[in-house]
């Protein structure tokens, strides 16, 4: 098939968008992607210097241990001497200023046990440790504190070294705490001392310095350490050095500045644990709390990023491997780049460092150079699209308009419009279209437009002929219409029926998907379920009837109807299988029903002259809609033209309508009843009692009349009509 001018150029136009889209696309992904490998190579930089800044400081501690070793080693320290032990500790901690402190626990060894463990003599015992804090005016304090045996238990002294005075002459006060414990008996002393793990170097993870046990926790300083065994010149185990470091430290190495200086560095550093439970502080005010036996940031409080940072998949790539892992996430609506990187063992217990920073912060320019771009791209675009239009208007607007009024004709739209064009020979096109249109409108008016669209869609012409359906049928007609139109002009006279068959079309075809058979003077003959199925067929027929009462009542009682009299409809309902089909002559045919069925309906329209009643319904149609309506038993009735009897209906309303009918009804049939029965008398004392009710005085007179002349020993409670 042949593509149209329209086609061509709108494919080209679209063409030309769709390279503009790729080269911004292009554009635009290439940029994220090189910011997205720049971020990650600043931030992979970081915590790689970060590393080396904590490996370096956790490093000071094992130096310090080895230069203890290597005194003593050399002779240069005898343990076993106060005297020199002590300044020996004061020289090593002067000399660092990130040690918390440095304890040496002695023991003579006799030995180790079947597990391992060393085995001390009595004595002597004790623990030489010298400590760094800060008083409260912000000047840092040493004291040298020694715990040794005396009277059968351990004391301590404790000495103030910060005095600008010899190490000798400051003097030495008893601790009065209570009795302390023997220092050879915990962990930090019996571990290292094992024989398994002799001159190798056992970091702990964050703990409470163990010279602040008597302190309240807020008032601890917290520490991570490394302990070590120290042998003699023979190897002779002589005690435990542990080196403490202050986690203060830590809080300060991980700190790495990322953005350009003078600027706003949203990049948040920080150490953690596999497990995604924090080491260092994000802000001071951050607190530490116990947990499972170890030291963590308290996790209220901290920012929404750093909550998922420690929870995302990230962080546990990252603990399994030797490099950094980035990746990026969601959180409190935003996205985030982060990266991890495990610290070197055994100097860390599996810690991780970690960097966070929010995705805007490096896609800020790209986003503002994206939407310039974006602008002027769009600029071009538009550009492109008015300059298409205009050259294409011209051409396509007659076009459209052909093929506009096309559709419409195809989707049996046949509205009226005003040919108008530039082009003279696409004005002569519509021109017939609208010729075209004026026939089919017309044709509608005679034939069933859904009749006419079944053979348009079949692509066949009407032939004679039927087949046999399940259809609904209804026959109206007004009351008294002759007495009615004696009364009025002929103008008068075919407006107002006019207006009345308009409104019951309107129910029958728009509300119900009936089709109107054909208009035999006020009266209209409807099938429902052909030529098109309609789903649940006979309640649509009931309700045509039930909302065309209610609209002949309304239409009456409407100001604009005037003085004019009121038209009451009689309607016949009935529902069995007729002849659908074209009947007539082979250049000159009908779409209409046939048979028995469409003639039984017209025959219980016109029962209700004789019933008194406005809706009688067939026994078919009513036992298919259930329990839907509130229906009346009438009678049993043969009509004229039948011989088998069949039970009538009034159709009185909707279920749940119609309450004030109930008593009345079910008098009614009760006397029905009984009247089928031959007890007549019976029956006319309930038919007495209801005088307003038409039904009620037709079965009343009957009754009378049997009284005074019985009917045959036969009859079987059937009335025959004798009137169509």
């Amino acid at each position: 098939m042949k593509p149209t001018f329209g086609q061509v150029f709108a494919f080209s136009l679209v063409g030309l968008i769709a390279i503009l889209a790729l080269l911004f696309h292009l554009v635009s992904s290439g940029s994220q992607e090189t910011i997205t490998e720049s971020s990650e190579r600043i931030r992979d930089q970081a915590s790689g210097a970060i590393s080396e800044r904590i490996t370096s400081f956790l490093g000071e501690a094992p130096e310090v241990v080895g230069q203890f070793q290597r005194e003593v080693g050399h002779g240069i320290l005898d343990v076993a001497d106060p005297r020199s032990i002590e300044p020996s500790l004061f020289a090593l901690l002067l000399a660092n200023d990130h040690l918390g402190e440095i304890s040496f626990t002695y023991g003579e060894e006799t030995g180790f046990n079947d597990d391992g463990e060393v085995q001390l003599a009595a004595m002597p015992r004790g623990q030489w440790s010298l400590m760094r804090d800060t008083g409260k005016d912000g000047a840092a304090r040493l004291w040298s504190r020694h715990v040794y045996q005396e009277g059968g238990g351990f004391v301590a002294d404790r000495r103030d070294l910060s005095a600008p005075a010899p190490l000798a002459a400051s003097p030495w006060v008893r601790e009065t705490s209570g009795n302390f414990p023997d220092p050879t008996e915990h962990p930090t002393f019996v571990t290292p001392a094992r024989k398994d793990f002799q001159k190798r170097a056992l970091w702990s993870d964050l703990h409470w310095s163990q010279l602040d046990a008597d302190l309240l926790k807020e008032q601890r300083r917290v520490e991570v350490s490394v302990q070590q065994s120290i042998a003699g010149a023979a190897g002779k185990f002589l005690g435990v050095l542990r080196v403490g470091l202050l986690t203060q430290q830590l809080d300060d190495k991980v700190r790495e500045a990322l953005a350009p200086a003078g600027t706003n560095d949203p990049h948040r550093a920080f150490i953690c644990d596999a497990e995604g439970r924090l080491i260092t502080r994000i802000a001071p005010t951050d607190r530490l709390e116990e947990m499972e036996d170890d030291l963590r940031i308290a996790p209220g409080g901290l920012p929404p990023e750093i909550t998922a940072a420690l929870a995302s998949p990230i962080l546990r790539a990252a603990a399994d491997r030797d490099t950094s892992v980035s990746g990026e996430f969601r959180a409190n609506g935003n996205v985030y780049f982060a990266t991890f990187r495990a610290l070197p063992r055994p100097q860390t217990q599996d810690w991780i460092i970690g960097i966070v920073v929010p995705r805007a912060y490096y896609f800020g320019q790209l986003s503002v150079m994206r939407q310039r771009l974006l602008a002027v791209l769009l600029g071009v675009m538009i550009l492109l699209v008015a300059a298409g239009a205009v050259i294409l208007w011209a051409v396509r607007r007659g076009q459209a308009q052909i093929t506009r009024e096309s559709l419409k004709m195809n989707a049996f739209d046949f509205t009226a419009a005003r040919p108008d064009s530039l082009f003279r020979d696409v004005t002569d096109v519509l021109e017939s279209q609208e010729k075209a249109k004026a026939a089919m409108r017309a044709m509608s008016k005679y034939v069933p437009i859904d009749l006419v669209r079944r053979l348009y869609r079949e692509k066949s012409e009407p032939m004679l002929g039927g087949e046999l359906m399940e259809v609904s049928i209804m026959f109206t007609d007004i009351k008294d219409f002759t007495t009615v139109s004696e009364k009025l002009a002929p103008n008068d006279l075919a407006d107002a029926l006019g207006r009345y068959l308009a409104v019951l079309a309107g129910i029958i075809q728009q509300e119900s998907h009936g089709t109107i058979d054909k208009f035999i003077g006020d009266a209209i003959m409807t099938f429902w379920n052909a030529p098109e199925p309609v789903p649940d067929h006979p309640r649509m027929a009931c309700l045509a009837a039930l909302r065309c009462r209610e609209a002949g009542r309304a239409l009456a009682a409407a100001p604009e109807w005037g003085a004019l009299p009121a038209f009451v409809t009689r309607f016949g309902l009935h529902y069995a299988p007729a002849l659908i089909g074209h009947f007539g002559a082979p250049d000159r045919m009908n779409y209409t029903a046939m048979g028995d069925a469409v003639n039984l309906a017209s025959r219980l329209e016109g029962l209700n002259k004789q019933y008194g009643t406005t809706i009688i319904a067939s026994e078919t149609i009513v036992k298919a809609t259930g329990e839907e309506f509130v229906v009346r038993l009438l009678d049993r009735v043969a009509v004229k033209g039948k011989s088998e009897a069949i039970r009538i209906y009034e159709l009185l309303g909707r279920k749940g309508e119609a309450a004030e009918m109930r008593e009345t009804v079910e008098k009614y049939e009760e006397a029905l009843a009984a009247y089928c029965a031959r007890d007549f008398s019976r029956a006319m004392e309930i038919l007495e009692r209801q005088p307003g009710d038409a039904p009620s005085g037709r079965l009343l007179e009957r009754c009378r009349g049997f009284l005074k002349e019985a009917p045959a020993k036969d009859w079987d409670g059937v009335f025959v009509s004798e009137v169509k």
